[in-house]
Parts: C-alpha cells; sequence; structure tokens
C-alpha cells in the first residue's frame, strides 16, 4: 500500500517533449524489512519497460533519499532508477496511467524544502511557532537555511476546537542535510514547481519538461505536497 501511494503520487504525465529529452524515472525494487522477498533489478525494470515501448538510457539501483518508516513489513526504499527518453514517456503514460508502478525521480536537486507543523490548533489552543525560532532547530545543528516560508497542508481539517490548522512552517536547506533535517522530525516537500522543473540533458537547452501532477495532490503555497512518509 506503501509502494503503491509513492509511486502514484510521484507519477507525471510530460506534455512536451522531443525524442532527444531525456527523464529520470524509478520503482521501487519490491524489498521489505524484515522480510527476505524477491525483488526486481534495474535490468528487469528496463525491461518492463523496454517492452512497453520506453528507450531506456541507463539503470541502477539507488536508495530513496528520505526517511522511510523502517518498521518491518515497509518498503525499504531502494529503487530502480531509469533514464528514459522522454517522449516515449510520453506516450506510455497515457496508455498506461497508473504507470505500472514508475514515478518520477525528482530528489537529484541541489536544494530540498523540509516542514513541520507550526504548532497553531483551532480555537488559538495551539501556540504558532515563528518561522524564525522554529529555523533555530536546522541552524543549531548546522544545517543553514537558505529561505523559509509559511505553507498549508491542503487539507480538510475537520472543524473542531484544538484540531490542527494545517499551517506549516517550511524551510529551503541544502539536499545533503535532508537526513539530518529528518532526524529533527522535519519531512520532506515535494512540490509542483520541483516536478515542473526537471531539465532537458544541457545539449537540449534550459527548456523545462513540463509535467502534470496528479490531482490528488493537495495545494501548499505555491505547489502540491506529496507527502513521503
Amino acid at each position: 500500500m506503501i509502494k503503491a501511494f509513492l509511486t502514484c503520487l510521484l507519477t507525471a504525465v510530460v506534455t512536451s517533449a522531443v525524442a532527444e529529452e531525456s527523464i529520470t524515472v524509478y520503482q521501487l525494487d519490491g524489498s521489505i524489512h524484515c522480510h527476505e522477498g524477491q525483488t526486481s533489478t534495474p535490468a528487469e525494470a528496463s525491461e518492463e519497460l523496454k517492452q512497453a515501448g520506453v528507450k531506456v538510457l541507463s539503470a541502477e539501483s539507488r536508495s530513496l533519499p528520505t526517511t522511510l518508516t523502517g518498521q518491518c513489513g515497509t518498503p525499504t526504499g531502494m529503487a530502480n532508477v531509469l533514464v528514459v527518453d522522454a517522449a516515449d514517456w510520453k506516450q506510455f503514460i497515457r496508455r498506461r496511467p497508473d504507470a505500472r508502478g514508475f514515478g518520477v525521480w525528482v530528489f537529484d536537486r541541489p536544494l530540498v524544502e523540509v516542514f513541520k507543523y507550526d504548532g497553531s490548533l483551532q480555537c488559538k489552543r495551539g501556540k504558532e511557532i515563528p518561522l524564525d525560532v522554529m529555523a533555530k532547530q536546522l541552524s543549531d545543528k548546522g544545517i543553514e537555511v537558505k529561505a523559509s516560508r509559511k505553507g498549508t497542508d491542503g487539507r480538510l481539517h475537520i472543524a473542531v476546537c484544538g484540531a490542527s490548522t494545517g499551517k506549516l512552517n517550511v524551510y529551503s536547506i541544502a539536499s545533503a542535510a535532508l537526513t539530518q533535517a529528518e532526524a529533527l522530525g522535519f519531512r520532506l516537500l515535494i512540490t509542483r514547481q520541483m516536478t515542473n522543473e526537471i531539465k532537458k540533458p544541457a545539449s537540449a537547452g534550459r527548456a523545462a519538461v513540463q509535467m502534470r501532477t496528479p490531482p490528488r495532490s493537495p495545494d501548499v503555497g505555491q505547489g502540491s505536497i506529496p507527502k513521503i512518509w
């Protein structure tokens, strides 16, 4: 179920592409904590896409750069990561909206955004933690905050005193510090802007490959936030 949740949230449709463009996609390899079951290899994932008419340029095994639950019975986060022809991916996703469990890999970025709920509760029963105060949780551990902003989780929260307002404090930090930030209770934020910024190779220019995120993704500030946990 977690596997379907992760891949569904990160699946995107390329809406403009040419043959020279590529896009990086992934599929969890099926490995489960505390379980020695069968897993898929990059070669097997490549063959699956090739059989579906998608040209695969490269394939490797990588780990999702974000902390998953780690409990027995949950995915390990190991994934088959493939660079594929973007035009072929566009056609594939049109034929198979479920993407056969593949999703767009959006993690190779110099900066990422992380968030925490700001502590505010309905009827003013909580205490909102200001952006600068919460930022010290990061800076005190040596994590430089490049930028900060307010956001919301976009969910419908029950209208009752003491319930969450859904308000977030969001911080931009170096990708290399993500695991350290997660150890402090922050969570990775993936926005629509991130998926839209997946670029062509340098030789093909700087125009972005435009994508459409799944309609179920709730809005957060300027984008949507598939939650990865």
